[in-house]
């Protein structure tokens, strides 16, 4: 269901999702396979949210890879070109991998509210990014950002 004050760009996808009031989505973003997207965020081109969960408020920025799996809060930011994993084991063949536990409830990765990815930024599956942590720009987040190490000087 669209929310009725929800703008969809009418070169955008968006089909058997959810999208909350005064969200907007721009060109060319794909929004899938029962996506579900909070009131008042942006989804920016090129975006493809794939069966993951957005909070209120939230951007998505321009060429972001989320497929099923991921829940990400409210108020977070997640810049352009971020890439988050659910694959654990990423091979062509995909004997013995199932979309069902992601479809019905499994976490691939979670972004707590008020968190940030830098542009061009990475998650590794099974991890879990803390209620206003910032992921830098290029970085790949190996591990849950309360893990001892997570932050490592330059």
């Amino acid at each position: 269901m669209i929310d009725p004050t929800a703008f969809v760009h009418p070169m955008a996808l968006c089909e058997g999702s959810t999208v909350g009031a005064r969200t907007r989505i721009w060109q060319f973003a794909s929004v899938i396979r029962g996506a579900r997207i909070g009131a008042d965020c942006n989804i920016a081109s090129g975006a493809c949210i794939d069966g993951s969960v957005v909070g209120d408020h939230s951007i998505i920025c321009h060429n972001v890879a989320m497929g099923p799996g991921f829940l990400i809060g409210s108020g977070c930011f997640i810049g352009p070109g971020v890439v988050l994993c659910n694959d654990m084991w990423p091979r062509a063949v995909k004997q013995g991998w199932s979309i069902a536990p992601f479809q019905n409830g499994a976490l691939a990765i979670v972004i707590k509210d008020g968190a940030s990815m830098g542009a061009n930024s990475t998650a590794l599956p099974g991890i879990t990014i803390g209620r206003n942590a910032f992921v830098a720009a290029g970085a790949v987040a190996v591990r849950d950002s309360a893990h001892p190490g997570y932050f490592r000087p330059c």
